[in-house]
C-alpha cells in the first residue's frame, strides 16, 4: 500500500511541469518485465537477507524527456517488491535541478519476520 501511495505522489508531482515541456518534445522511455523462478539451495533467509528474491515478474520503467530549457528523468525498479526503488530528477538547463529518490531495502532476519530500515 505504501509503495502505491508513493508512486502516485511521484506521478502527481509531474503535473506542475506540464508548461515546462511546451517546447519541442522528445520523450523517450523503456518498460521491461523479467519473469523469475527461484530455486534456492541452502539457507533461504540468508540468501534474501537484504533483498526480496522470489518467483514472479520483476519490472523496470525508465522515462526521459529533454526540451530546449528543461529535462526530466524517472526510473522505477522492482515495483511492488520489498526492495523497490524510485527516482525522479529534472530541472532547467543551467538554472535549477531537483532529485527525489526512494530506495527500500529490507533486512530479513528469518522467513517469518522483517524489519524495514
Amino acid at each position: 500500500m505504501q509503495s502505491r501511495v508513493f508512486l502516485l505522489a511521484m506521478f502527481l508531482s509531474l503535473a506542475p511541469c506540464g508548461n515546462a515541456f511546451a517546447q519541442e518534445r522528445t520523450p523517450m522511455g523503456e518498460v521491461s518485465l523479467t519473469p523469475a523462478q527461484v530455486d534456492i539451495k541452502g539457507n533461504r533467509a540468508k540468501f534474501n537477507e537484504y533483498r526480496d528474491v522470489r518467483d514472479g515478474v520483476y519490472g523496470h520503467i525508465g522515462l526521459h524527456h529533454d526540451a530546449e530549457e528543461t529535462h526530466l528523468d524517472f526510473g522505477a525498479d522492482d515495483i511492488g517488491y520489498r526492495d523497490q526503488k524510485y527516482e525522479l530528477s529534472g530541472g532547467g538547463w543551467g538554472s535549477h535541478s531537483y532529485y527525489l529518490g526512494y530506495d527500500q531495502i529490507p533486512h530479513n532476519f528469518n522467513l517469518n519476520t522483517t524489519l524495514h530500515r
